[in-house]
């Protein structure tokens, strides 16, 4: 007589086994992108919802949508996630700062940034943050960023242009594009399908480096410091481990 297990349909048995990720993420471009490249049939499904802008606005849209999808209660009257979700729920977001002088920028915007991040974690959800932005995780694939020294996005988008610009093995395409005079990885780069097809391909085998400098940029930082003074520091590292550990 056949096991029960081998009664069920398999794509019943398939759907059982798939680790589902739902990310929140503040653009609809380059984030959105990036992690749907993780996605594997039958073993793990990214969910992405897009353009959920950053620190405060982000950790409400999230928890909106989690009470949407019956994945929230109130407990001491606070938001939390229920116990025994299986969903493995991101908020994915920047901090964006206002001015490239680091000494100019609005104290309540820093504290905003901690402060959405505090609040997302009490409620069980998890934050893959960058200080400054997202392409600090794409730059750790190149290369290492001196820890402490605190830098502007602007800093990462003169490094990933110089990069690609000089990055080997281009396709004809690709140099058509990084040959021109007034290339630069922002305007160029940053369109969903240039990304797809000319940055993501460049990223896979150099991931495990970006982890390891990811970990040693979080080092530098304690446990004291609000999140907003993390700079340069992202915490995507811990979304892709994570994704990586259901791969």
């Amino acid at each position: 007589m056949p096991d029960a297990w081998d009664l069920i349909p398999q794509t019943e048995r398939d759907s059982d086994n798939v680790t589902t990720f739902i990310l929140l993420c503040e653009d609809t471009v380059n984030e959105p992108s990036y992690f749907r490249s993780f996605e594997k049939s039958n073993k793990v499904k990214i969910n992405v919802v897009e353009g959920q802008l950053s620190s405060f606005k982000n950790i409400v849209n999230t928890l909106q949508y989690c009470e949407k999808e019956g994945l929230l209660e109130i407990i001491d009257n606070h938001y939390q996630l229920k116990p025994g979700i299986t969903k493995h729920v991101w908020s994915v977001f920047d901090r964006d700062v206002e001015s490239v002088d680091a000494h100019s920028i609005d104290p309540a915007n820093d504290m905003q940034f901690s402060f959405s991040i505090q609040s997302a974690q009490k409620a069980g959800i998890k934050v893959a943050w960058s200080n400054d932005a997202f392409e600090l995780w794409i730059l750790l694939h190149f290369e290492d960023v001196e820890p402490g020294l605190w830098r502007h996005r602007t800093y990462i988008y003169e490094r990933l242009t110089a990069i690609f610009k000089a990055i080997p093995e281009q396709s004809a395409e690709m140099a058509a594009i990084t040959g021109r005079e007034n290339f630069n990885y922002k305007i160029f780069l940053k369109r969903r399908s240039y990304f797809v097809l000319y940055v993501l391909p460049k990223l896979l085998n150099r991931r495990e480096y970006a982890i390891q400098r990811a970990k040693a940029l979080e080092s530098v930082f304690n446990a004291q410091q609000p999140y907003h003074q993390c700079n340069p520091c992202t915490k995507v590292h811990q979304l892709v481990t994570s994704i990586l550990s259901f791969t």
